[in-house]
């Protein structure tokens, strides 16, 4: 064959290379991707074969739920049908006055109509029946192998008994542990007992049946039948009364077999019962290694529990002998396949690895590194002529990346510095004090970008009190942020020379249209605020209407007029909002960035989520950190679209300079304590506080003032300490005490349906004080015990 003639010292364009199939690249990578394929397609298989398995066991353990669901049904069916059985029973005796006689031939009749059962006992305390005698009769079914018993005739001291008193006092029927019962045939037994009460809930006695728990045990018969799967049934206190290893049932609880076999992997199994929950869960046999999934399946709500578990080796029966011959078969195939590919990568290779040291030398850096077989007639010398072009170009590119790098960094240099100028501008969180009442006014704001168009501010009013602004410049990043410093410093000097907010807003729209050629604009909001006596009066020019929370909880839209936004016209006009900021109440303004965020799906956050996280806010600062997250947690990782800023102000009660806290000294001023209480009295009225809590004020703290009086010297108290305030809405005490360190509200909650003389002293007095407070929280501080104690405060509208 004739060759080609020999090009000129430039390279041949990749289009004009012609290359034989025989000694094309291509073909013998198609040749090994072939191999490849080959080798995927076992791979699918084998895999395929391993979910199929995973599905087999997924099949069987849904199979091993549904069961012990079925089975858990059944036995609560049976003893449902005891219970019902017993609670007829206790109704015909509350609706029908029955003599002894009739009262046991009705028992007889309830045994007998359910199979489950097979006695009774009825017991009577004494003077309620017509002979004012006590019964304790025990009815037997003797078709069923267990005879009748009169326990006061023999003797039986049944007022001893702890079931007995417990089913007393109890408030619902109660299921026994299994038991040996000589009398009823040599037969395990479980009883329900359930409290006898009369038409005024006394107790008059009890009455309880006895099921075998043969008789429980025989409804998981079809259970017992499936190959690898066991059963085992538990009593209310953990008993084991049906289990199929010998000598467990009956004579361990599921604690002590656990124990006593070194079955630890059962334990989140006694755990959940012990909850009376179910639980489904894989485990493994520490004694033999077999891995079981077992189910753990509450027994209506009875306290008995049923366990179901099928091993796992029986679940793969079937499957396993499938597995090793394709498992064979598989690794057959992979060997062939991996001869021909090893064999055919001698041959291709080569060339491939030493182009790719080459590459990597590149992505080093190493430009000079040569390029081999860029003389070959193959896909390989195209590739590697290719690779050459390539590292040229590279060269080239690198050094206009480097340049647009140093660029970008200059810029992203300039924009932090703006941030940082940007946020300079705007004032810090502040604290303003009146009389008696104290504001808090707080601000967050979050640019979409590294500068935005969003502000906040507050400026002091040269007649006391407080200016206070917020607005939304339109448009975002640098633009936005020129303005918006525009805007702040126009504000800042119509608030200095301005009484209302609607004059302020009037001279800033004059002063920011004047050489606005780039036609921006900016909705603020401007409000005043006197600290002396709470009094509000708010601006809008094209704001969203700021929202006011009530101490009460409730979030009312201040229904504000809104002019035109600044920037627009040079001559506005603007209505005044007025009101008053009631102590626990808040005023919370935002921008639009905050209702119109969006999440993953483009929905916005809109006003009703933004109501939902302000109404748990208690103060300023809660409402702006709880308002952001909210926000953040619904966009869930979208970017952001908009500036966000939000602005909130509260107000609270201050104390009077000397007033609170009161201090007295224990016990030598325990005369004092009526003029503690009218110290409370007099504050809350001052503060406008319903009448009804004024009184539920006092009464707290006259019982903890007189507590510590009476009792605090034995553990070390010689002085207390009471504060008052209210906040967000509530009325806050603080009793403070040097005692010893002791928390009140660890004492238990007293039983009050208990009898006089069965009750353990104390306890009454903090039980009263939780039972009129909201919340009620301890703390050791500074060795000193603090109890605080808030009360829902019923205040005068804002």
């Amino acid at each position: 064959m004739d060759q080609p003639p020999m090009q000129a010292p430039s390279a041949p364009s990749p289009a004009a290379v012609r290359v034989p199939w025989h000694a094309s690249l291509r073909t013998r990578l198609m040749l090994w991707v072939g191999l490849l394929l080959a080798l995927l397609l076992l791979a699918g298989f084998a895999a395929a074969f391993l979910a199929a398995r995973e599905r087999v066991v997924a099949d069987a353990e849904a199979r091993t739920r549904y069961e012990a669901q079925q089975a858990a049904d059944r036995l609560d069916a049976t003893m449902r049908s005891v219970r019902v059985s017993g609670e007829a029973m206790i109704e015909l005796s509350n609706r029908v006055s029955l003599t002894r006689g009739e009262l046991l031939a009705a028992m007889e009749a309830m045994l007998d109509a359910n199979p489950s059962t097979v006695g009774g006992l009825v017991a009577v305390e004494p003077g309620v029946l017509a002979d004012r005698a006590p019964m304790a009769y025990y009815v037997g079914i003797a078709a069923r192998g267990v005879p009748d018993r009169d326990l006061l005739a023999d003797g039986y001291d049944l007022a001893g008994r702890d079931w007995y008193q417990r089913t007393l006092k109890a408030t619902s029927p109660w299921w026994s542990e299994p038991y040996f019962n000589e009398t009823a045939g040599g037969r395990y037994m479980t009883t329900l007992n359930l409290p006898l009460r009369d038409r005024e809930a006394r107790r008059i006695g009890m009455v309880s049946l006895d099921v075998p728990v043969q008789a429980l045990s025989s409804s998981l018969e079809s259970l017992r039948t499936v190959t690898g799967q066991r059963t085992a049934l538990f009593a209310p206190a953990g008993t084991v009364a049906v289990h199929p290893e010998r000598g467990v049932a009956f004579a361990h609880s599921l604690a002590g077999y656990i124990a006593r076999f070194g079955r630890g992997d059962l334990e989140p199994m006694e755990s959940a019962r012990a909850q009376r929950r179910g639980l489904q869960f894989t485990h493994a046999d520490a004694r033999n290694g077999t891995v079981r999934y077992s189910v753990l399946q509450p027994v209506g709500d009875s306290g008995w529990s049923l366990q179901l578990s099928l091993a796992r080796d029986a679940m793969l029966a079937g499957l396993d002998s499938a597995m090793r011959m394709l498992g064979l078969i598989g690794a057959l195939v992979a060997l062939l396949l991996a001869l021909a590919v090893l064999r055919l990568a001698r041959r291709i290779t080569v060339p491939l690895t030493e182009l790719t040291a080459s590459a990597g030398h590149f992505a080093s850096g190493e430009f000079d590194w040569p390029v081999p077989h860029d003389a070959r007639g193959d896909e390989v010398g195209v590739m590697a002529r290719a690779l050459e072009r390539a590292r040229d170009s590279i060269r080239l590119q690198l050094d206009e990346i480097g340049r647009y790098a140093a660029e970008r960094q200059k810029l992203q240099s300039e924009l932090d510095i703006a941030r940082s100028i940007q946020r300079s501008m705007l004032p810090q969180d502040r604290d303003f004090d009146g009389a008696r009442l104290q504001y808090r006014l707080r601000a967050r704001l979050e640019p979409a970008k590294a500068v935005g168009g969003d502000f906040h501010g507050h400026f002091p009013h040269r007649g006391g009190g407080a200016w206070f602004v917020l607005g939304d410049v339109s448009d975002k990043g640098v633009p936005a942020a020129l303005f918006m410093a525009r805007a702040v410093t126009v504000l800042e000097v119509a608030a200095a020379a301005g009484d209302a907010p609607d004059q302020v807003l009037a001279d800033a729209a004059r002063h920011l249209c004047e050489g606005n050629d780039a036609c921006m604009f900016a909705t603020v909001l401007c409000g005043l605020l006197d600290t002396a006596t709470g009094e509000l009066a708010i601006a809008s020019a094209g704001h969203d209407a700021p929202l006011l929370r009530h101490a009460d909880g409730r979030i009312e839209t201040i229904a504000l007029e809104s002019g035109p936004a600044l920037g627009f016209h040079a001559q506005c006009s603007f209505q005044v909002w007025r009101g008053r900021l009631q102590p626990g109440a808040l005023l919370f303004a935002y921008t639009d960035g905050v209702t119109e965020a969006l999440d993953r799906d483009d929905a916005a956050f809109g006003e009703d989520r933004l109501h939902a996280a302000l109404r748990g806010s208690r103060s300023a600062a809660e409402a702006c950190d709880g308002v952001l997250r909210a926000v953040h947690a619904f966009a869930s990782g979208a970017a952001q679209s908009d500036d966000i800023t939000v602005f909130a102000i509260d107000c609270a009660t201050r104390p009077a300079a000397g007033e609170w806290p009161i201090r007295l000294r224990v016990p030598d001023e325990r005369a004092r304590l009526p003029e503690l209480l009218d110290a409370v009295a007099a504050a809350l009225r001052d503060a406008a506080v319903d009448g009804g809590c004024i009184h539920d004020a006092q009464l707290v703290v006259e019982e903890l003032a007189c507590n510590l009086m009476d009792h605090g010297v034995r553990g070390g108290v010689d002085a207390l300490a009471v504060g008052l305030a209210i906040e967000a809405g509530r009325v806050v005490v603080e009793i403070r005490d040097n005692g010893a360190a002791y928390d009140p509200l660890a004492h238990p909650v007293p039983d009050l349906e208990a009898d006089l003389d069965q009750r353990p002293i104390g306890g009454l007095g903090i039980h009263l004080v939780r039972e009129l407070s909201q919340r009620t929280v301890y703390r050791r501080e500074d060795g000193w015990n603090v109890l605080r104690i808030e009360l829902d405060a019923i205040l005068p509208a804002t």
